[in-house]
């Protein structure tokens, strides 16, 4: 044989053994949670067909894959399915599938609808001209009473076609080992007809568990009469790894007294059986609470509301018990947000729903194995004990409510006085004393040891104005109370204190650098690299940013240690074992602190200088038999003023956690009670939702149940309470809110408009002449000239004419739009008091504007009616009802004008699902509200837009203001059929269609809430981007690079767009700013990614601009600009796909530098742009950064969507102005108020003067010296003959007023009002001469060392100048004592640390969160002898005194 055929017929020896070795082969992607039971299945299929190979992946090994991998997978495999995959990965996994080319089985199992369309054999799709509906139907469950067999019997009968679809679905369904090897088996079958698969055996719909063991009856098991929980798991919480949560629950709770049944039950109608079954056990034995383990809802959206009703039966808290299949309990303690966003809609939102809330984290993924079979991801779970031990004692305190008489229950009602002060206890749109006297006697009533009450709401408030309010900048107030209200010693506040963990106990006392360096050494030594690196660069960042701004005399020195301190943290990181990385680490850390900038170091040692008498804190509040009533403490920016130019996240002072320990420790309180919007212990640093021991919130919510009323309008904010408070929420309504009546001057223009108008015939000429005179002349005498102007600018600029050369048919109609404008709008007519019906006419006022005339409404009228009456009851009737361990039925938050689904009041609110943000309606909003911006007009090419993300609002315009972004971005959403956003695709241009540069400013809130959306924004940033990206690349083939990293979150979603630049400004903006990147000497990809950020925010965990609060401390400042930069420092961290929070305050600043328009969307009928301090905060405070950057404010609009059928957008000027003059000016707006005595009082001075305040610092352009003229006519002179002067100066009310005149009198003496001199000289002798009389109110515009009190001074007489010092001096408080500090010597240098390899170590059993103070103050400062010391004294008393702002923090030694 010739060597060529030799060798043929090795080769053929060779293809035939190969052929007959070959394995047909499966390939599947498959949900996490499926992972271990199909991989399981597998094995055993394989066992069953030697011949055939499995491959599976889950969604997350799938996004990790290249697309040319996949496509290799794809096309290696005969068949290939999906099993639960949803989201992301969706369109990716159809585009690969078609991409691989040849028709092989597909099959799409409990998946996306588009996967189940894709299904198909060998003979084609199966669902081919199958409708949508009909492929719903048939996915189904069982009919009622039907069997499995039975259901999958007739579906296969009806539909052969699909009858391998069907199968696969069934066995899938099924679970349990045998059936999904034959599910497995069902594929096979679709590649060798010969394959069969077993007996389909169904697993029962529902399996209880009980005593360690799967039970077919508890019922008679579980002991009669005794105690128990249940724990509703989904069908596979039984496996390996998860059951350990059920076991550990079911041990505690039985440590607790408790009994505990599981039950495991697969999704949709299947747990709403297991509501029934726990229904029927609890008739015997009975129910305390139930732990929901499921995600989504319970019931399935065919029986979401089936399910409802039995949990409201059932009536006992429900718990949300979470499973992180995603992180490991390491990761988790370390993270910044707590759920990976993407989850919280299933984990969280949905949930909520069903009243399903105080969301607890259980359990946290073990790390990975690869299944070395198939090659699958798996992930176990394993309980975290401490949340665990959290949730039990939680529901058994619930329990004990239920199980307690009332006589004996200790109740804690939290009311708030923030900023602190004599002049502002109240809350949002709620009358607070009257609120509270009506809840003590419902208590009474109900039977609690309530003790003597007072007579009166009037005598309440005397009391809590004598004892319960907290006045830290008085020191003769201080000693005044020291006698009258709780007093907690050093040494049993320190035995509370030391409960907390080490890294909060470090914080607390040490300041962000100390929990820096005490969380980088539990990270490091917990191996968290990621965690730990992303932390060192956040807080060092931002102590950069507090550095650079600070004004000391040791700034220069504590830079250069800052230097040193990232130098050894880059060592310490990348040699974790090395001690001495860790020890040069915590020595600068030490020095950097003793530097004594503030900001930089905490409260200090306990008790801290806060509320402090003699070395002991004072608790403010009132013993009522069993209740106490107290003011949450002061959070801490209200007393030290350069902790607001810092701009830090910083923890609660110890006065504020030692309130909570006493009412946990020393008052035994049953429950906890915050009253009203809104609480500030909610927004205490660190994570958004999914808290645990490193958050303040969980340590303050700790075991107590937390009752929470809650305006029903404030379900954004209120949310964040629910998630990170575990608070079960009791809305309550909003005060009445009618039309905007005309008056005085304002309805004689109406009249003269109706005059000129009506004048219209023969010989009238003369009458419109006299009509347009005197309208002219009234537009001058109400100065309204400036506000009319700014309402016409869009027409005025058309017809390119000044509003002085506007005709006479012109200015009437623009005068006659404008006042019907101001009579659209609503306004509240009074306040609300909890569980006090409203009147009749209350109630018709409401319900008109609730109909707003739509005769298309009016068959609602009786509804509505009757839930309006019935919402006061509600809320007392939730509220006892909760105090007594019940369940509180949920319900939509929102405006109820808007949303009239939002009543009846008195339920556990909910807001609307993120998933689904923008809705379809929401994005039709936003595209409209696109069209009618402005934003042609530009005084640069570099122009961008600057868009304000609020929370609440989100909740009311279901997302409006995203797609308002969206749309300027030229991008859109792209939904599934379940309305679930399941991404956004770039829209082409149309010609001269531009796509504006925007930037979006997240609330704090919005960023916690909604960070898919920020997320999206990201995604639409870059899509736009991409729309040029091969222009650039042609163009400016340098920034290929840069552009790479910038593009890089996209992945496989870049196309290359070749849009030109002049349309794309998104494209055209990046290129010039990654070129000045690269000139400043960035490297390509830092520069890249640098240029595309568009997302800021505050830091994570953090919340508010800032401004608001150096506002309300006028004399933290002297110039606007520390207000600008403040918001600079604060908002300056960017947001995305790939980024939480980074420092990026230099790009934030390039980009607010060429901000030309701003937008502020709102979407509430209750809530304007004066009534609350955000909009200021975070508008105005935007408005004044791009001033302070350019010098000039930008084009601030304001859009106004609370009736989306009647959208508009106007200036921020007439925006203000009108509603000023339409509410706030308005005397029908004052006289409700006046009926609610101080509340009404609190109301005019906290929540409209103070925001006024407010607007005059960020834009003074708007609140001009006029203004607070007319001020003063209305409130100080009663122009209006109201009475209103007598009122401000009755009882308690006196507080608010001297307030009122103390923010007038900084006005001008800041230059912003312009009285003449006798204005002046008679306002301060009054002013004066009140706060002799009824003492200083405490706000930060009358702290004893104010500015203004020296301005005032000169224009008193000798002995009243004299008696105000005495005021001022004995309030003042004692300088803290400053620690001697070395300013010009550098006390520490790195020396070289050679990098060693590290040293294996025994794994420490130590909670991840806690960590060793005394580690981060170990290091003292090196010894450079006494001369030295000597030598720099007097510098260091000279720079203290000359260098920094005197700091006043509240105590008395």
């Amino acid at each position: 044989m010739s060597k060529t055929g030799w060798l043929a017929g090795l080769i053929s020896i060779f293809l035939i053994t190969a052929t007959a070795n070959a394995k047909e082969r499966i390939f599947g992607v498959v949900s996490d949670r499926s992972a271990a039971e199909l991989a399981s299945g597998a094995a055993l299929f394989l066992t069953q067909q030697p011949n055939f190979s499995i491959a599976l992946r889950t969604p997350t090994q799938f996004s990790g894959m290249s697309d040319a991998d996949i496509v290799k997978e794809i096309k290696s495999a005969d068949a290939v399915f999906s099993g639960a995959v949803f989201g992301d990965q969706v369109s990716r996994l159809m585009r690969l599938v078609k991409q691989a080319g040849k028709q092989r089985p597909f099959l799409g199992i409990n998946s996306d609808h588009r996967l189940v369309r894709l299904s198909q054999d060998q003979k084609g799709m199966l669902f081919s001209g199958v409708s949508s509906s009909d492929i719903r139907e048939l996915a189904k469950g069982p009919r009622e009473a039907e069997s499995y067999l039975a259901w999958h019997e007739r579906r296969r009968t009806a539909n052969p076609r699909q009858a391998t679809w069907i199968d696969a679905k069934s066995y899938w369904q099924a679970r349990g080992r045998n059936n999904l090897a034959s599910f497995f088996a069902v594929i096979a079958r679709a590649i060798k007809p010969g394959v069969a698969p077993g007996k389909l055996v169904p697993r029962a719909d529902v399996r209880t568990w009980f005593d360690g063991r799967m039970v077919e009856n508890p019922g008679k098991l579980l002991p009669v009469k005794k105690p128990w929980i249940a724990i509703i798991d989904h069908d596979t919480g039984d496996r390996s790894g998860d059951i350990d949560t059920t076991e550990q629950l079911c041990k505690k709770a039985n440590d607790a007294a408790l009994n505990c049944v599981a039950f495991f039950a697969r999704w949709g109608a299947a747990s709403g059986e297991a509501l029934l079954m726990i229904e029927k056990l609890a008739k015997t034995s009975p129910l305390q609470g139930v732990v929901s383990l499921q995600d989504f809802v319970i019931g399935g959206g065919d029986a979401r509301a089936t399910a409802l009703e039995t949990i409201e039966r059932l009536d006992v808290p429900v718990i949300k018990g979470i499973r992180l299949t995603e992180v490991t309990e390491d990761a988790w303690a370390f993270s910044t947000d707590g759920l990976p966003w993407k989850s919280v809609h299933y984990r969280v939102s949905m949930p909520e729903l069903q009243g399903v809330s105080q969301p607890i984290v259980m359990a946290a993924a073990t790390p990975v194995n690869i299944d070395p079979v198939t090659g699958v991801r798996l992930v176990s779970t394993m309980p975290i004990d401490e949340q665990i031990s959290l949730a039990i004692d939680r529901l058994a305190a619930w329990q004990r409510l239920g199980a307690t008489p009332n006589k004996d229950k200790k109740v804690a009602i939290v009311y708030y006085n923030h900023p602190p002060g004599r002049h502002n206890i109240g809350a949002d749109n709620l009358d607070v004393p009257a609120s509270l006297f009506e809840i003590l006697n419902r208590l009474k009533a109900a039977g609690y040891n309530t003790g003597l009450l007072p007579k009166s709401s009037k005598d309440l408030l005397d009391l809590i104005q004598d004892r319960g309010v907290n006045l830290p900048e008085d020191r003769a107030a201080i000693a005044d109370m020291s006698n009258r209200v709780v007093r907690v010693s050093t040494p049993e506040y320190r035995s509370w204190f030391e409960k907390l963990p080490k890294i909060l106990q470090a914080e607390m006392a040490g300041g962000p650098l100390s929990f820096l360096a005490a969380r980088v050494s539990d990270a490091l030594e917990k191996q968290q690299l990621q965690a730990a690196r992303k932390l060192i660069d956040r807080i060092t960042a931002d102590v950069r940013h507090v550095l650079d701004g600070a004004d000391h005399p040791a700034k220069k020195r504590a830079i250069n240690l800052l230097e040193q301190l990232n130098t050894a943290y880059d060592v310490w990181h990348e040699n974790p074992a090395l001690p001495s990385a860790k020890q040069k680490a915590m020595k600068l850390t030490r020095a950097l602190i003793k530097t004594g900038i503030e900001g930089l170091r905490g409260w200090g040692e306990a008790p801290g200088e806060i509320m402090t008498y003699k070395g002991d804190i004072l608790l403010p509040g009132i013993t009522f038999g069993n209740v106490f009533i107290g003011p949450q403490p002061p959070r801490g920016w209200e007393l030290n003023e350069e902790l607001l130019h810092a701009n830090m996240s910083f923890p609660p002072p110890h006065q504020y956690m030692a309130f909570y320990f006493w009412l946990k420790y020393a008052h035994k309180a049953d429950a906890i009670v915050h009253l009203g919007r809104h609480s500030t212990y909610e927004f205490l640093p660190r994570r958004s939702v999914g808290v645990g021991p490193a958050d303040y919130s969980w340590h303050i919510a700790s075991t107590i149940p937390g009752i929470y009323p809650y305006i029903v309008d404030g379900v954004g904010e209120g949310i964040q309470a629910k998630r990170r408070g575990l608070e079960v929420m009791i809305d309550h309504l909003t005060p009445p809110l009618s039309a905007t009546p005309l008056y005085d001057e304002l309805l004689e223009l109406r009249q003269l408009i109706e005059t000129y108008e009506a004048a219209n015939g023969e010989g009238q000429s003369s009458v419109r002449t006299r009509s347009l005179d005197a309208m002219r002349l009234k537009i001058d005498a109400l100065n309204l000239k400036e506000e009319l102007s700014a309402s016409m600018d869009a027409e005025l600029k058309i017809r390119g004419i000044t509003f002085d050369q506007a005709d006479g048919e012109f200015l009437v109609h623009e005068v006659g739009h404008y006042l019907t404008k101001l009579q659209e709008d609503f306004m509240p007519l009074g306040l609300h008091v909890f569980g006090r019906d409203w009147s009749d006419k209350a109630v018709n006022v409401m319900l008109d504007s609730m109909l707003q005339g739509d005769q298309k409404k009016s068959g609602e009228s009786d509804l509505w009616r009757a839930n309006l009456k019935k919402s006061p009851a509600a809320e007392i009737k939730s509220l006892l009802q909760a105090l007594e361990g019940k369940f509180v039925s949920p319900g939509k938050g929102n405006d109820p004008i808007r949303t009239p689904e939002s009543l009846p009041t008195g339920r556990n609110f909910f807001a609307l699902d993120g998933s689904v943000l923008p809705t379809r309606l929401g994005h039709a909003l936003g595209v409209e509200l696109a069209t009618k911006s402005d934003t042609g007009s530009r005084n640069t090419e570099d122009g961008r837009e600057a868009i304000i993300l609020w929370a609440s609002d989100t909740v009311r315009d279901e997302g409006a203001m995203i797609a308002f972004g969206l749309q300027l971005l030229g991008v859109e959403p792209q939904w599934n059929s379940r309305g679930i956003v399941r991404g956004v695709k770039r829209m082409a241009l149309k010609d001269e269609q531009v796509r504006k540069d925007t930037v979006f400013i997240t609330s704090g809130l919005f960023r916690d809430l909604y960070g898919q959306q920020l997320a999206l924004l990201d995604n639409a940033v870059l899509l736009a981007l991409d729309g040029a990206s091969q222009t650039i690349r042609n163009t400016y083939p340098k920034l290929g690079p840069a552009l790479d990293a910038a593009l890089d979150p996209l992945g496989t979603s870049v196309s290359n767009g070749g849009e030109n630049l002049t349309q794309n400004e998104v494209a055209a903006h990046w290129v010039k700013d990654a070129l000045a990147e690269l000139q400043a000497g960035v490297d390509a990809a830092k520069a890249g990614r640098q240029a595309g950020m568009r997302i800021f925010g505050t830091a994570p965990g953090s919340y508010g601009a800032g401004v608001n609060r150096l506002v309300e401390r006028s004399g933290a400042w002297e110039d606007r600009k520390e207000l600008g930069a403040a918001y600079i420092k604060r908002m300056g961290h960017a947001y995305g796909m790939n980024r939480q929070g980074v420092a990026s305050q230099e790009t934030f600043k390039r980009n607010l530098a060429r901000v030309e328009n701003t937008y502020l969307g709102r979407g509430s009928n209750l809530y304007g742009f004066i009534d609350n301090n955000d909009a200021f905060d975070y508008l105005g405070g935007l408005s004044l950064a791009v001033e302070t950057l350019t010098g000039s404010a930008p084009n601030n609009r304001v859009i106004h969507h609370a009736d989306p059928n009647n959208a508009s957008m106007e200036p921020l000027t007439s925006a203000l102005l009108a509603e000023l003059r339409g509410r706030f000016l308005n005397p029908e707006w004052l006289k409700p108020l006046m009926k609610h005595d101080y509340a009404g009082a609190r109301t005019m001075g906290s929540e409209f003067m103070e925001y006024l305040w407010g607007w005059q610092v960020t834009n003074p352009d708007i609140i001009t010296s006029r203004v607070w003229d007319d001020v003063k006519d209305v409130y100080l002179d009663d122009k209006y003959g109201l009475g209103l002067d007598e009122f401000l100066e009755s009882g308690q009310n006196i507080h608010v007023k001297t307030n009122m005149m103390a923010i007038m009198l900084v006005s001008a003496q800041k230059g912003f009002w312009t009285p003449d001199e006798k204005t002046l000289d008679d306002l301060s002798k009054e002013f004066v001469e009140k706060i002799l009389e009824n003492g200083l109110p405490g706000s930060g515009h009358t702290t004893p060392d104010h500015p203004m009190f020296k301005w005032i001074t000169p224009r008193l007489d000798v002995a009243t100048a004299k008696a105000l010092e005495e005021l001022l001096d004995s309030a003042r408080l004692p300088m803290p004592e400053v620690t001697p500090t070395i300013t010009t010597v550098q006390e520490v240098e790195v020396t070289e640390i050679e990098p060693q390899p590290r040293e294996p170590e025994e794994p420490k059993s130590r909670n991840p969160e806690q960590g060793d103070p005394e580690e981060v103050l170990e290091a003292d400062i090196p010894d450079y002898g006494i001369w030295l010391l000597l030598l720099m004294s007097g510098v260091l008393v000279f720079g203290v005194v000359n260098g920094r702002r005197s700091i006043r923090r509240g105590g008395i030694k």
